[in-house]
């Protein structure tokens, strides 16, 4: 993305627009150069387009915009929604996906096998030692984790992530130039440094002002595989994001506590309303169909051929057929069989009955 793209999308970004009147917007001019070029007349013609917005939109075309070093560098990159291949594509799920967001670190494709693990910000001594076991096993069995940053049960995720040498995302309420909590800047930097990422979907200096962490938890529900609440009172924000997880399609999982413990409270209602009830890691695997092999036959990974890639990024959770994958990748069944049977052999991949193979984590 070149310079000027880049300040078009900054200064689009920063008028705050939903992320469906931003789509309306982009689908109408093409990109966000054009919605700042368009006039007035054309501007009134896209559905939800207020005449606020129009002014706010003609007023951002002649703002000074200054460029973040850590975007100018490359170290953030703005990853733009059906243009951008490292764009998470399980917030596809979303009603209103994000058309763009800026990730401080790395994401890979790996990422989508993933769980959001969420819970109070002022956890009980169960609570931490529950968040660590369950973290450190489902590190273990190749998941990233996904969570939000915040004090709390996120902290104890993100950072039993690192020292288990897995995987981790935070999706933070803020912009990236305004991270929040402040005690945890050094550990969103050794996030970044690690290999994972930092994620947001709002302007670079927005403040973490209290509705955008309601909006940032449909991200945490839609992008993993399912929602792990680990501890939470009645009134909390993780019940929000387990509850988006449930509309998304995707699978909630909930530990129980003590009756007497109001932090319990939350998850207990969620067990009742349909959640599963998890005492181990094994409950999410299987409730996920997840395949895993031993983490030291995968500590460093094969270096793969251009068509082993391929049908590796077309292997899911769920078997599929060899000749269902020839088809998806353009190869004679053949030709797959003998790349499926590589695959297998570099304990990526594993054959089921009837000629089906799934991907191994």
């Amino acid at each position: 993305m070149s310079r000027d793209e880049l300040i078009a999308w900054l200064r689009l970004l920063s008028l705050e627009f939903s992320a469906n009147k931003l789509r309306a917007l982009l689908e109408r001019f093409g990109d966000p150069e054009g919605v700042l070029r368009a006039d007035a007349a054309a501007l009134r013609e896209v559905s939800g387009i207020r005449e606020v917005d129009v002014v706010a939109i003609e007023n951002a075309s002649r703002a000074p915009v200054s460029m973040p070093a850590l975007l100018e560098s490359g170290e953030v990159q703005l990853l733009v929604a059906g243009v951008s291949n490292e764009y998470p594509h399980s917030l596809e799920a979303l009603s209103d996906p994000p058309p763009a967001l800026f990730v401080w670190g790395t994401l890979q494709e790996r990422d989508r096998f993933a769980v959001s693990v969420v819970g109070t910000r002022t956890p009980s001594a169960y609570g931490r030692m529950v968040a660590e076991r369950f973290t450190r096993d489902l590190c273990a069995a190749g998941l990233t984790i996904i969570s939000g940053g915040a004090l709390g049960i996120d902290t104890v995720a993100h950072r039993t992530a690192l020292e288990a040498n897995g995987r981790t995302i935070a999706i933070v309420g803020s912009g990236l130039g305004s991270l929040y909590p402040a005690e945890n800047r050094a550990l969103f930097r050794r996030i970044a440094e690690s290999g994972g990422a930092v994620v947001s979907e709002y302007p670079w200096d927005a403040t973490p002002d209290a509705w955008r962490f309601p909006v940032r938890n449909r991200l945490i529900a839609a992008w993993g595989l399912g929602t792990l609440v680990v501890e939470a009172p009645e009134a909390s924000g993780a019940l929000i994001t387990a509850r988006l997880a449930a509309d998304c399609g995707r699978e909630v999982f909930a530990v129980p506590g003590s009756i007497d413990n109001p932090k319990s409270k939350g998850c207990h209602a969620l067990i009742k309303d349909g959640a599963a009830l998890v005492d181990s890691v094994e409950d999410i695997l299987n409730a996920l169909k997840i395949q895993s092999e031993p983490r030291e036959r995968t500590m460093s990974l094969p270096i793969l051929t251009e068509i082993q890639e391929k049908l590796l990024s077309a292997l899911d959770l769920e078997p599929r057929h060899v000749d269902a994958l020839a088809r998806q990748v353009g190869l004679p069944v053949h030709t797959a069989q003998a790349e499926l049977t590589m695959l297998e052999m570099h304990g990526l991949a594993r054959r089921m009955p009837g000629g089906a193979f799934v991907r191994v984590l």
